[in-house]
C-alpha cells in the first residue's frame, strides 16, 4: 500500500470536534484528500465546513451494513473520529469495511488516553474503546490487505482549559493538583489529530497494525506550576489547589456502578466518568500509561519555549 493509493478518505463523526481538526489538514495537503464527511441521519449538528469541491457530506445509518457500504463505496480510508458512545456499531462497521474491497486502512475510534493499555480497563470509562478494539481484531483478520492504526494523543490541553474542563484555571489563577504532583502526562492541542492523521496517511507502511503515540508535551502538574510561576508576563501568581487520591478510584467506581443501575445514559458528562478519567492520568506509578514521553513518534513533539507559547495563549 503506497501512500499514492490513498486519496479516498471517509470520515465516520466529521462535524465532531475531533472529525473537524482531522478534515482540515486533509484538505489542505498538497494534494488534497478527498474526503467523505459521514453524520449521523437526522442528525442537528451545523454544517462547520466551507464549501470545498474536495469535501462530500453523507448520512448515514450506523444500524444498516448497508447503509455504511455505501458511504465505503470507493474509500481508501476509514477513519473513526466520533463519539465514543457510537463504538458500539463496530461490528458493523468492520463488516462493511471488509466487504468493501476498495478500504485498505482503518484509524480507529481513539484519540485520547492509550486505550490498549493492558490496565485500560480498570477504569471503566474506555470499555467501548476496548470493545471496538476486540471487534477489529476478530474481524480485521479475515482480510490480508486490511490494516489499522490507534492514534494515542493524551489530553487536548487548548481545548479543555476553556471548557475548565482542565486542572488549570485561568481565572482563579490556580493549579489542581492530584496527590504529589509528581506524575507526567503526556499532553497535546486538539490539533494534533489532523497532524497526527496527515503523517499516517502520507506513510501508511510505517504504521500498519499498531498504535502510534503522538503527544505535544510532557510535563507534571508541579512542572506547570512552576512554568506559570516563572514568567514576567503576569504579575499575579498562580497557587496550587492539592487533593489527595486515597480512595479516589473506589469512589469513582462505586459512583460508576450506582450510574449503572440507575440507567444513566449520559456518561460523559457523569461525576464518575471525570473521575476516572482524572484518576488514570495522575495515577503516580503510571499504572494506565499517561506518561508516553519516550514513544512519541519521531518529528512530533514541542521544546519548552514554544509549549509555553501556546499555553499562555490559553490561559493569558
Amino acid at each position: 500500500m503506497s501512500n499514492n493509493s490513498i486519496r479516498n478518505i471517509v470520515i465516520l463523526g466529521a462535524t465532531g470536534p475531533i472529525g473537524i481538526e482531522i478534515t482540515k489538514p486533509l484538505l489542505n495537503a498538497d494534494p488534497p484528500f478527498e474526503v467523505t464527511a459521514v453524520r449521523r441521519q437526522n442528525s442537528s449538528t451545523p454544517w462547520p465546513f466551507l464549501p470545498n469541491p474536495h469535501l462530500q457530506e453523507v448520512a448515514v445509518d450506523y444500524t444498516s451494513t448497508t447503509s455504511l457500504k455505501q458511504a465505503f463505496l470507493n474509500q481508501h480510508v476509514i477513519i473513526e473520529a466520533f463519539n465514543p458512545s457510537t463504538a458500539i456499531h463496530q461490528d458493523r462497521i468492520i463488516n462493511a469495511a471488509i466487504e468493501t474491497s476498495t478500504i485498505k486502512h482503518i484509524i480507529t475510534p481513539d484519540f485520547s488516553s492509550d486505550t490498549f493499555h493492558q490496565n485500560a480497563g480498570e477504569l471503566l470509562i474506555f470499555e467501548p474503546k476496548i470493545k471496538a478494539q476486540r471487534v477489529l481484531e476478530d474481524l480485521v483478520g479475515q482480510r490480508n490487505d486490511l490494516h489499522w492504526t490507534a492514534i494515542i494523543t493524551g489530553p487536548f490541553f487548548d481545548w479543555a482549559i476553556p471548557k475548565n474542563l482542565f486542572w488549570i484555571s485561568p481565572t482563579t489563577h490556580k493549579l489542581t493538583i492530584f496527590g504529589s504532583g509528581t506524575q507526567r502526562i503526556s499532553m497535546s492541542k486538539l490539533d494534533i489529530v489532523g497532524r497526527a492523521t496527515l503523517a499516517v496517511l502520507q506513510n501508511p507502511k510505517d504504521y500498519l497494525d499498531r498504535l502510534a503515540y503522538f503527544a505535544d508535551y510532557t510535563i507534571s502538574s508541579n512542572e506547570l506550576l512552576d512554568m506559570l510561576n516563572e514568567s514576567d508576563i503576569d504579575k499575579q501568581s498562580w497557587t496550587a489547589n492539592t487533593i489527595a487520591l486515597d480512595g479516589w478510584l473506589s469512589t469513582a467506581t462505586q459512583l460508576w456502578e450506582k450510574d449503572t443501575a440507575d440507567g444513566v445514559e449520559d456518561r460523559l458528562n457523569s461525576t464518575a466518568y471525570r473521575m476516572l478519567g482524572t484518576y488514570g492520568l495522575f495515577d503516580e506509578e503510571n499504572r494506565y500509561g499517561a506518561d508516553f514521553g519516550d514513544r512519541v513518534e519521531v518529528g512530533f513533539g514541542m521544546g519548552r519555549e514554544e509549549f509555553w507559547d501556546v499555553l499562555w495563549g490559553v490561559v493569558g
